[in-house]
């Protein structure tokens, strides 16, 4: 009997983490940015202006890739390749144009138009 008493909360707590495991959408899992572009992509890190007049911040984290457009929250974007960060609905993409040192020049931002 004391033996079920201890286990029962380590049983339910098993439950409760594999259930949350099934809910949470396997992309979410996945890192952004791929471990071979980290340091390319740290160099992106930091804040851009359009030719429009909008602002664009990058943020590079260990394992995560974040983008905001005027001061709307972050978003989680995923690095294609080391010049190409696209949205979490493929309908926005950032290109990152380098100088021929690697580091970033400027950005350009393209959206595609709701058929």
């Amino acid at each position: 009997m004391n033996t079920f008493n201890t286990m029962r909360p380590l049983t339910l707590l098993a439950a409760l983490l594999a259930s949350m495991t099934l809910v949470t959408p396997a992309i979410a899992l996945e890192p952004t940015v791929p471990n071979h572009d980290r340091s390319l992509m740290r160099e992106a890190q930091g804040e851009y202006l359009l030719d429009d007049g909008r602002s664009v911040k990058v943020s590079v984290g260990s394992r995560r890739l974040a983008v905001s457009v005027d001061e709307s929250p972050a978003e989680q974007w995923r690095a294609q390749n080391t010049e190409l960060l696209i949205s979490p609905d493929g309908m926005r993409r950032l290109r990152l144009i380098r100088n021929v040192d690697g580091s970033v020049d400027r950005i350009a931002f393209e959206t595609d138009r709701v058929r």
